[in-house]
């Protein structure tokens, strides 16, 4: 009699457990002025002054973060450049993991803060959030 309550009880736990992917908390995204890549709430990629470089492609619309080796790194491209908060664009993004390289295509994402050259995207499911800077 357990072990037929067990196997189902245990099948959900798994499923509960195993399925959930992270997100990036929206309030403490929003106070951080770093730039930087964050997948399903863990950074990915985060810069740093002293150790990276940032170039921003107007034309592309493309941003890019990377340390001063090269090996670790985001290339984030809009369709637009959001201009108000709450505007959305569509992107393409390509992150360095070890060993390689890691992709998200056609993703929407919205401008939840705009400051001065910062742009703060985030997905809906806060999936996929990224601080990158307007150089110009």
């Amino acid at each position: 009699m357990k072990s037929k309550l067990l196997t189902p009880l245990l099948a959900t736990l798994v499923l509960l457990c195993g399925c959930g992917t992270g997100s990036t908390s929206l309030p403490a995204f929003l106070e951080d002025d770093t730039v930087r890549l964050e997948m399903d709430g863990v950074k990915v990629f985060s810069y740093n002054e002293a150790l990276c470089q940032l170039s921003y492609n107007e034309q592309r619309r493309e941003f890019r973060a990377l340390t001063d080796t090269m090996l670790d790194y985001f290339v984030l491209t809009l369709d637009a450049i959001p201009a108000s908060v709450g505007e959305k664009a569509v992107a393409n993004i390509l992150w360095s993991v070890p060993g390689g390289e890691s992709s998200r295509n056609r993703i929407t994402l919205e401008a939840k803060r705009i400051e001065g050259d910062l742009i703060w995207l985030c997905d809906d499911g806060r999936h996929t959030a990224a601080v990158v800077k307007v150089l110009k």
